[in-house]
């Protein structure tokens, strides 16, 4: 929905902003430019922005997954 749209961006403390409507009803979005990694638990790991080079994100990916360990089971 919009309103979880909005909560995302917040949590994420990232800028969005829908411009104008033009005759079709279309329009654009300004927002910041970013990637997050999150891991299977849905915990941030990391952000990329656009200064990263593709290596550098592929060497932080391949880090995190290598060291990733799974939350234990709620209530264990």
């Amino acid at each position: 929905t919009p309103e979880q749209v909005r909560a995302a961006a917040r949590a994420f403390r990232v800028y969005v902003s829908a411009g104008p409507r033009d005759a079709d009803g279309d329009y654009v979005v300004d927002h910041s430019v970013l990637t997050f990694l999150l891991d299977p638990d849905g915990i941030f790991r990391d952000c990329y922005g656009s200064a990263r080079t593709a290596e550098e994100v592929a060497r932080s990916v391949r880090g995190h997954m290598d060291s990733y360990e799974p939350l234990p089971p709620e209530g264990g």
